[in-house]
């Protein structure tokens, strides 16, 4: 699960506090008794219930994020929220080997060659509304809590950042500069197709293919090491429910991932069929970084009179940069069907 970090949650605890106080004081200038709620009402969300729409919001990223996730796992890189536009060096390779018996070290220094690309970092935001006579029904414990009415907006958020890890955004233009997924990054490594086969009804034997000519496009890109393998969510369930072959203890699943290679699958129902993505040595991040101005969360919008509506909002300030050397190699490969 992506979660805040201590500047994250210091800015959403204050906004969260900030309106319990204001509603608490709103409260106090309406009347009590009978007329109490006939012309509005204001009433703070309360501890429990953050907690509530938290717990909801991480069992939705559990549900949701598989590669978003993975990836913020492996390397996040926080930014500023008034930072539009993140850029990372591209080095070309430098350094002049000197090797002699007495330690003199003659020659010319040598200094490499710098560009920079850029990744902007927009904000997701979906609002849930609702209106003042509909919370009085809630609070007379009506069926419904806060939890509900935003999980909606939560969901919205989050799938927004799934697709974007796989497929980017390309309507997020900064400058020229977009958001790149991992099926669209242009220094990514597509190998050759493994066959005109669906993995979900196919053979062990080429279940093993297209595994191969994923490793192996990563190997010819000089990125050596062992291999996170982003498939299908169905796809990963025929492999696990199919024997890999008669003679075989074992399903497909289990034999791709005995693959030396391989360091572990992870099956993302947003991950296309017959698709498989690998990401070299997805811990070391050099295959990236998932920038983070704000990870996943709620916060309340504000209300100034006893009859105005509830609200609040899911939001994340993120983009996936997926990066590159200088001769343009990466870390990340795809294969798919012929």
């Amino acid at each position: 699960m992506f979660i805040l970090n201590s500047r994250q949650a210091q800015a959403r605890n204050a906004a969260r506090g900030y309106f319990d106080r204001t509603q608490v004081a709103l409260a106090a200038t309406l009347p009590q008794g009978d007329a109490q709620d006939l012309i509005g009402n204001a009433a703070p969300v309360g501890l429990d219930a953050w907690r509530r729409i938290d717990t909801r919001g991480a069992m939705l990223q559990r549900d949701i994020l598989a590669v978003y996730n993975r990836l913020a796992r492996a390397n996040t890189t926080p930014v500023d929220i008034g930072e539009l536009m993140s850029f990372y060096p591209k080095m070309s390779d430098s350094g002049k080997l000197s090797v002699t018996m007495d330690g003199r070290m003659p020659g010319a220094g040598d200094q490499p060659v710098v560009t920079f690309d850029g990744t902007p970092v927009p904000v997701f935001a979906s609002a849930a509304t609702w209106g003042w006579r509909q919370n009085a029904v809630m609070m007379r414990g009506g069926g419904v809590s806060a939890a509900d009415m935003v999980a909606g907006s939560q969901r919205v958020v989050l799938e927004a950042l799934e697709d974007m890890a796989i497929n980017g955004r390309a309507s997020t233009n900064v400058a020229g500069k977009t958001i790149y997924g991992l099926l669209n990054f242009p220094d990514r490594t597509e190998a050759p197709t493994y066959g005109a086969f669906n993995l979900n009804g196919t053979t062990g034997a080429n279940w093993m293919t297209a595994f191969s000519g994923l490793i192996l496009a990563l190997v010819g890109d000089n990125a050596f090491g062992r291999v996170t393998v982003f498939c299908n969510y169905a796809d990963w369930t025929y492999a696990g429910l199919t024997d890999y072959a008669a003679n075989y203890p074992g399903t497909i699943a289990q034999r791709m991932l005995s693959i030396a290679n391989v360091a572990e699958i992870i099956p993302c129902g947003r991950v296309p069929a017959n698709r498989l993505i690998g990401v070299n040595n997805i811990d070391s991040g050099e295959w990236g970084s998932v920038l983070s101005a704000m990870a996943p969360t709620t916060l309340p919008k504000a209300r100034l009179n006893p009859h105005d509506e509830y609200g609040m909002w899911a939001m994340a300030a993120s983009a996936t940069q997926f990066r590159s050397d200088f001769s343009g190699r990466s870390h990340i490969a795809a294969i798919t069907r012929t």
